[in-house]
């Protein structure tokens, strides 16, 4: 497995750019990839695609496959699917080619991810369970547990809170005892929005903050805007309006300054929402348009069904039941689509498939160590059958210290046991038979 990429400083790689060329220049740029992760997307593609020009000259697929993992995530972010998509197939095909392992299993996460956001869920949970495969053989606990938290999602979205709370808590377990505490965050976020979902308010607010506690730590800025609308969504469904307006404009801030489009969305149309519960209904429709256009222009299916509803639900509130039931049908015809029966039967089909699996392999482990237990004993018994034990009443001379054996005949001490055991003896002289027979070198040795 290759080594993970290290992130540096970036105003300090934007120093030593200039100064660079050639394979080095291209090494730089795939730095800056990095250092922006958390920071800007634009920044991402800006350097990145510079860094590909450069790398059809000068060849490198180390780099490249750094530079397309990173382009693959930026165009996640902004919600540019296709073109993250399309990122990450190719890196995945260069994987095929350098067998770079960390990087392939980068890009099925990636890919997986993509496809959750767009709603296509079958295509999600095949690369989530692909992954989890792999990272299962090769025992690696944090990947585990990031594949864990993805399919959690999976469930989440399809609407069984109970295995995303599940596949959640089993993430968690793994992750406490890691440093990976980035992903530990991500984690506590998503069982904070299920709880919530649950209405166990307190316990939401819990999970979300110490969330927020780890991403303010890291000081990644893109993930502290999702927990703040998550905390001002907490607040909303409390009814205390003026404290989630204010984490939602916080959010708003950050997501503006970052790029995060779909995140963007997401906190004007909650914004809107809380505008409707009390009765600013001018300001929350122009909140709410303004998030449904962004995801229209982003086509994120999930997304606009939610926009649809909340429409239905203001229009409701206004006593405009034309309006409202217009956007109920669009609601429910784009539900329909998205979230078919066929969908949610695919989905329990793959995770029946994957359980099933998982069952023959711990049987065959369990089967293979029987073998193995079986084998150690057989061994075990035959090492036994090999040695004499020595017990019972020895008749042993009180002077020369001979032992009479059962023939009749003294033996020398060493003599009888030798015969009745596997023991050896090597000859020397003890203290006190030292001073007596050899008195010269012991008062020398003085």
């Amino acid at each position: 497995m290759t080594e993970k990429p290290k992130k540096k400083d970036p105003e300090i790689l934007l120093k030593k750019l200039p100064e660079t060329d050639g394979l080095g220049r291209i090494r730089v740029l795939a730095d800056l990839t990095i250092a922006f992760r958390e920071i800007n997307p634009e920044k991402i593609i800006e350097f990145g695609k510079q860094g590909l020009e450069l790398l059809q000259v000068t060849e490198d697929k180390k780099l490249e496959s750094v530079i397309l993992n990173e382009l693959c995530w930026a165009y996640h972010c902004l919600g540019e699917y296709q073109n993250s998509l399309e990122y990450g197939f190719k890196l995945l095909e260069l994987t095929d080619e350098t067998n770079d392992n960390r990087m392939k299993l980068s890009a099925i996460n990636r890919i997986g991810v993509t496809y959750a956001r767009m709603s296509k869920f079958e295509q999600a949970l095949e690369y989530f369970i692909n992954a989890l495969r792999i990272h299962e053989s090769a025992d690696d606990k944090t990947n585990i547990a990031a594949m864990l938290t993805n399919i959690g999602n999976i469930c989440s979205k399809l609407g069984d809170n109970k295995k995303a709370l599940d596949n959640y808590n089993r993430s968690i377990r793994i992750l406490e005892k890691t440093d990976r505490r980035g992903l530990l965050a991500t984690v506590y976020n998503n069982a904070g929005v299920i709880y919530e979902d649950l209405e166990e308010y307190d316990k939401a607010l819990e999970y979300h903050k110490k969330s927020l506690e780890i991403r303010e730590e890291l000081g990644e800025k893109l993930r502290i805007s999702h927990s703040l609308t998550n905390i001002g969504s907490v607040f909303g469904d409390q009814k205390e309006y003026d404290k989630s307006l204010e984490y939602f404009f916080k959010a708003l801030e950050i997501e503006k300054e970052i790029g995060d489009r779909l995140a963007y969305a997401l906190t004007l149309r909650s914004i809107g929402i809380t505008y409707a519960m009390t009765d600013r209904f001018s300001e929350a429709l122009e909140y709410m348009q303004r998030g449904l256009s962004i995801a229209e222009e982003l086509d994120v299916p999930d997304q606009i069904i939610a926009s649809y509803e909340s429409f239905s639900t203001l229009y409701e509130r206004q006593d405009d039941f034309r309006e409202a039931l217009e956007y109920y049908k669009k609601y429910k015809k784009l539900y329909d689509e998205v979230f078919t029966e066929e969908s949610s039967k695919k989905y329990n089909e793959l995770q029946i498939s994957y359980e099933t699996e998982k069952k023959e392999k711990e049987k065959e482990i369990y089967r293979l160590r029987s073998i193995e237990l079986v084998k150690a004993n057989e061994e075990l018994t035959k090492a036994l059958s090999e040695v004499t034990t020595l017990s019972g009443l020895l008749p042993i001379c009180a002077s020369c210290k001979k032992i009479r054996d059962d023939s009749g005949y003294w033996k020398q001490i060493e003599e009888y046991i030798s015969e009745h055991s596997d023991t050896q003896f090597s000859h020397g002289l003890c203290p006190e038979c030292m001073k007596k027979l050899y008195p010269e070198y012991t008062d020398h040795n003085k």
